[in-house]
């Protein structure tokens, strides 16, 4: 039987379809809740130690344009709403560069976290004169609150809809 896995592992492709990376992040954030112990008694620092981990880490995502990680941060109900392609159509519109969390603060079961984005954007050209090649606005630095929810064993990032 062990032969048998090896061999199938040997005929597994090299890369993962969308669908097979869409369920990997899916098993990933499962695991992950099944595993914490994040309650809303659970003692204040301990919501914002993980808050604050888990923004910056769904923000590096967004960054580094792994939007099916990034898609895995928001809570059940928002993932209920918003769909991988529509966070990843709204995401992929600004070159986010940067993201430092500035603050959180946590009561009971929700979290608010304080971020300080930084960004490129395309100027402001009238409409139609817009063209592809659009000087960029560079560094733009915006302040960002957060919500997130405790749930399910974890925090999570609630989608402002």
């Amino acid at each position: 039987m062990m032969q048998g896995c090896k061999r199938s592992a040997k005929r597994a492709p090299a890369r993962m379809s969308a669908v097979q990376q869409y369920l990997a992040v899916a098993v990933l954030a499962v695991m992950t809740a099944a595993c914490a112990t994040l309650t809303p008694d659970s003692p204040t620092e301990e919501k914002v130690k993980v808050v604050t981990e888990r923004a910056t880490a769904r923000w590096n995502a967004i960054i580094g344009k792994n939007f099916e990680a990034a898609y895995g941060y928001m809570s059940p109900a928002t993932r209920a709403t918003v769909t991988p392609a529509g966070f990843k159509t709204i995401a992929s519109r600004i070159a986010y560069r940067e993201a430092k969390v500035t603050g959180a603060t946590c009561d009971a079961g929700t979290c608010r976290v304080k971020l300080l984005i930084t960004y490129d954007a395309p100027a402001p050209i009238p409409t139609g004169i817009q063209r592809k090649d659009a000087t960029m606005m560079r560094g733009i630095h915006t302040p960002l609150e957060e919500n997130w929810v405790i749930e399910q064993g974890q925090v999570w990032y609630v989608w402002p809809l």
